[in-house]
C-alpha cells in the first residue's frame, strides 16, 4: 500500500464529535474508537469550527448536537458547511427524524441518529457516509 492510500484511509477515519454533555462526549469517542475512528471532541459549536479549522481535511464527518446552549447544532452545521460544503455532518436529536430535517430547508444534514445513540445505529451511519465518498 503506498502512502497516499493510506492517508486518504486516516482521513476517512477521522469523526469530530460534538456536543455539549461531557458524559456524552466521553460515551461516543468510547464507542467510535471502538469502532476503528479517530475521534476529535468538542464541547460547543464554537470549539467545533474551530477544531474543524484547526484540522480542515483531516475529517471525514461530523456528529453534531442539535440543542447546545451559545452556538447549536444548526448555526454549527452552517458554519461548517461555510467552511467546507461537501463535509458530512450527522446530526444528533432526542427529536423525530423529520422535525431534524425540516429544520434545515435546502441544505439537510448527510444523515439524522436518534439519541441516546446506539452503537449500531452510529456504526452503520458513520460507515455509510465514509463508504460514499471518493
Amino acid at each position: 500500500m503506498n502512502n497516499d492510500a493510506h492517508g486518504d484511509v486516516s482521513k476517512r477515519r477521522t469523526v469530530l464529535l460534538v456536543d455539549d454533555e461531557k458524559m456524552v462526549l466521553e460515551v461516543g469517542k468510547a464507542i467510535l474508537q471502538r469502532l476503528g475512528h479517530h475521534v476529535i471532541t468538542a464541547l460547543s459549536g464554537e470549539k467545533a469550527v474551530e477544531e474543524f479549522a484547526r484540522h480542515g481535511e483531516a475529517i471525514g464527518c461530523v456528529v453534531l448536537d442539535l440543542t447546545m446552549p451559545v452556538m447549536d447544532g444548526k448555526a454549527t452545521f452552517n458554519r461548517l458547511r461555510e467552511l467546507r460544503p461537501e463535509i458530512p455532518v450527522i446530526i444528533a436529536s432526542g427529536l423525530a427524524v423529520d422535525q431534524v430535517i425540516s429544520q434545515f430547508g435546502d441544505t439537510p444534514p448527510s444523515s439524522v441518529i436518534q439519541k441516546p445513540y446506539q452503537i449500531a445505529d452510529l456504526s452503520e451511519k458513520i460507515e455509510s457516509i465514509l463508504s460514499d465518498r471518493p
